[in-house]
């Protein structure tokens, strides 16, 4: 076990976890993803350029380097702290407060044109506290197994090799009731309305108020070896001023741009 006060310093205020608190990769992890650090700040936009294969993060085409995702071994974990306290806000999107980014994506059947034929996510025991001591643990719910990372709204293909002009929100959630079953790329990214993806988590689902530590681990192993982006806290939904008409207008004419 590391203390997280070496592992990485604070990083300055945003929506994004501030500090590795503790850390442990556990048994059976994926060899050299064991930087504690790559949990923490925005999640992976884009990846791939240090192996020579660079790439956009896409439904279909997940973070794959080792400064994007830490992974967790059976027995593995990590916990994470917010400079900030993630609140449990009624203005936020579908009542979700809290996102967890991993490295899930969906197999694709059309490949490269992207249409869902499947989705590969590895699990992930999910804790939140609001002091560091009393944990509850997140009900129903995966660390990484959400709707998978979307770090460009304006790419005409999900394996792009070169970043996108309009980036994805990653502070909020998708519609939880989508099914992307069978979805095509594009539909995926319509559905996604401006979002980034991840896992959401509602505060009232372990009856909190507020939080400001999040621990995921991985106990026995069963789902495999979750590896983690990101957390990220939610932003409320905009005034009626920020309309969806004018956002999908900056996608439109980004995604011209793009072809």
């Amino acid at each position: 076990m590391q203390s997280g006060l070496t592992l990485a310093p604070a990083l300055a205020s945003d929506p994004w976890a501030d500090r590795v608190v503790s850390f442990s990769a556990g048994i059976g992890g994926s060899d050299g993803y064991d930087l504690a650090s790559s949990a923490l700040g925005s999640p992976t936009r884009f990846t791939g350029v240090s192996f020579g294969f660079p790439s956009a993060v896409t439904p279909f085409s997940p973070p794959f380097e080792p400064t994007d995702i830490v992974s967790l071994g059976i027995g593995g974990q990590i916990t994470v702290a917010f400079d900030e306290p993630v609140t449990n806000d009624s203005a936020n999107p579908y009542g979700i407060d809290l996102l967890i980014f991993g490295n899930s994506f969906f197999y694709d059947a059309d490949w490269p044109n992207g249409r869902v034929g499947g989705f590969a996510g590895e699990g992930g025991l999910i804790e939140v506290s609001a002091d560091g001591v009393a944990w509850h643990a997140v009900p129903l719910l995966a660390a990484d197994a959400g709707y998978p990372t979307l770090g460009y709204l304006d790419l005409a293909t999900p394996y792009s090799d070169i970043p996108g002009l309009v980036e994805s929100d990653f502070t909020r959630p998708v519609d939880p009731s989508f099914d992307a079953s069978d979805k095509t790329y594009a539909e995926i990214v319509a559905a996604y309305r401006g979002s980034g993806g991840g896992l959401g988590v509602d505060l009232a689902s372990v009856g909190l108020s507020a939080i400001s530590f999040v621990r995921v681990s991985n106990p026995d192993g069963v789902g495999g070896t979750p590896e983690i982006d990101g957390f990220a806290d939610v932003s409320p939904i905009p005034s009626p001023g920020a309309s969806w008409i004018g956002a999908m207008g900056v996608l439109a004419r980004g995604h011209r741009m793009r072809r």
